[in-house]
């Protein structure tokens, strides 16, 4: 039987999905999924439709599910405003946890997922290697306010809440196009009908520059770690892998994984030279016998060439975490084999 049972908010998304599937395979929980869209398969744990924005809709259903000890919150609605952005990501946020408070007895604890752009990682260089004490960047940034109202919700209440910040995160999710993995795979694919060399399509300070990755698997762990473990109990936790990496020692290996050779740097916008790929993509989803999805059902190429501009260091600390007492990491060089590997397997690439 079930001891505890977890909303997950996002359920979706390459976090909420691996979360999700993590609680079910653990055993213990009762896990419902919430999201706005439909799914590309059947999960092993219900799934519930329900817009966050909707306070009316998050009431009836917290309302109507008794026994709700956790959340996990790993929803975000993007808008190029800030400002919107923060206010409509907040209020999804504060739906789902008024309700909570007021008619789930039960409940216990909220994880809130974070990450790297809490330093600014998405504004230019910041400290390094980044720790959670270190002082915020000028709002707006949603991931403040969110916080600050989980911590000001929290005083005087039995509940407690917990937030991880980890990198780019990194696993398989099919529907969440913000993955990437699937931008890797998919621009091999793609290069190599072409007969083209595995080029880097970034920028060279961004081949030369140091990261860290996250495993999605690593950081579901953390996750359940920090909403059962006492001591991680109104606390944020950097979830990294735990090594460093440079895409200019990454891509051979990358490319000989592909059976391609390393073609260096060539910096170019995927979103202007993926736009005519897509009758080239359905010619290969029919030779491979792959799932009929289109390319922008997979990736974002806007998501892409963000990321491979990126030129400066992301390196943040893991001490505090180890420290709580979690000792988990894993090979990055490894992920991303392993993890392309299961795009294969799951017939998304060749």
């Amino acid at each position: 039987m079930a001891s505890r049972k977890a909303v997950v908010a996002g359920a979706l998304g390459i976090v909420g999905s691996n979360i999700a599937e993590h609680l079910q395979a653990q055993g213990g929980w009762e896990v419902i999924g919430i999201a706005r869209g439909r799914p590309r398969h059947r999960p092993a744990w219900r799934l519930a439709g329900l817009d966050l924005t909707d306070a009316a809709a998050c009431r009836e259903l917290i309302s109507s599910e008794g026994g709700i000890s956790h959340l996990f919150y790993a929803a975000r609605a993007p808008h190029p405003d800030a400002g919107v952005e923060t206010a409509n990501n907040l209020r999804m946020l504060t739906n789902l946890m008024e309700p909570l408070q007021e008619l789930a007895p039960e409940f216990q604890h909220v994880c809130l997922v974070t990450g790297t752009k809490w330093y600014g990682s998405h504004l230019g260089p910041f400290t390094t290697p980044a720790r959670e004490e270190h002082p915020r960047h000028l709002s707006p940034n949603f991931y403040f306010e969110q916080a600050d109202y989980l911590a000001a919700a929290q005083k005087g209440r039995a509940w407690s809440w917990s937030s991880v910040r980890p990198a780019v995160v990194c696993g398989f999710s099919l529907g969440y196009p913000h993955n990437l993995i699937a931008v890797l795979a998919v621009y091999a694919t793609i290069s190599k009908a072409l007969g083209l060399p595995l080029r880097f399509p970034g920028t060279q300070a961004c081949f030369d520059a140091v990261s860290q990755a996250t495993d999605v698997r690593l950081l579901a762990r953390s996750m359940a770690w920090t909403t059962t473990e006492p001591k991680c109990a109104n606390e944020s936790f950097n979830i990294v892998n735990g090594d460093l990496f440079r895409w200019r020692h990454l891509w051979d290996k990358l490319a000989r994984h592909f059976g391609m050779e390393n073609g260096g740097v060539q910096t170019l916008s995927l979103s202007s030279h993926m736009a005519d790929k897509e009758p080239l993509w359905q010619s290969l989803v029919s030779k491979h016998g792959l799932r009929p999805l289109t390319l922008a059902e997979i990736v974002n190429w806007s998501y892409a060439d963000m990321t491979f501009r990126q030129s400066w260091d992301h390196i943040s600390s893991t001490l505090k975490a180890r420290r709580f007492g979690f000792q988990d990491f894993k090979d990055t060089e490894e992920m991303f084999i392993e993890q392309i590997e299961r795009f294969r397997a799951e017939r998304i690439v060749p």
